[in-house]
């Protein structure tokens, strides 16, 4: 019996915490739609956002305890979620945006997935791509690689090279430009 009294007790807590966020849901919801939309700077992501944060909520234990005579808290609690849900997604999509690079040190690796005469082709151009950089200016050369093979930013390698972003950008477009006309359109 106590059992059964123990569930029915957690099941009221539950549905008490469920009619709290439904209630902060109506009185932050347009706040937070708004917060989410600004922070992400995606407006279909907004709703995904949304009901992470509600499913954050819904998680936590004694939330009407949490929040009781709190109002300027709970306002900044739900932003704190949403921004650290925000910071989670955007790490998770650097992480597989770089997951989806391949190195030059991996090309001989995947060449071979297209049998022997992609491997061939993929081994030429990887020479050509090699010779190419090897006759560019220096600094061009760098810049280039810090992007491509770094994956820095121009910002972070304009600070490296002690030069404009603007004077970056021109380097790798030159960079660019060469490896077209002496690689691709050949």
């Amino acid at each position: 019996m106590k059992l059964i009294y123990l569930s029915k007790a957690k099941q009221d807590k539950q549905r008490k915490n469920n009619r709290l966020i439904e209630q902060i849901f109506d009185e932050h919801g347009v706040a937070l739609r708004r917060f989410i939309r600004i922070r992400s700077g995606k407006i279909n992501d907004c709703e995904g956002l949304v009901q992470d944060v509600y499913v954050r909520l819904s998680q936590i234990e004694n939330l009407s305890e949490k929040f009781a005579g709190r109002v300027d808290t709970v306002r900044s609690y739900l932003f704190s979620i949403a921004s650290n849900l925000i910071i989670d997604r955007f790490r998770k999509a650097q992480t597989r945006h770089e997951d989806d690079r391949i190195g030059l040190d991996q090309v001989e690796i995947v060449s071979h997935l297209g049998g022997p005469e992609r491997y061939v082709q993929n081994k030429h151009i990887l020479k050509l791509i090699q010779q190419t950089l090897e006759k560019i200016k220096p600094i061009h050369r760098q810049a280039f690689l810090l992007s491509r093979v770094e994956n820095m930013s121009y910002q972070q390698i304009s600070d490296t090279l002690g030069v404009s972003v603007s004077t970056i950008e021109k380097y790798i477009s030159a960079v660019l430009l060469v490896l077209r006309e002496k690689v691709i359109d050949q």
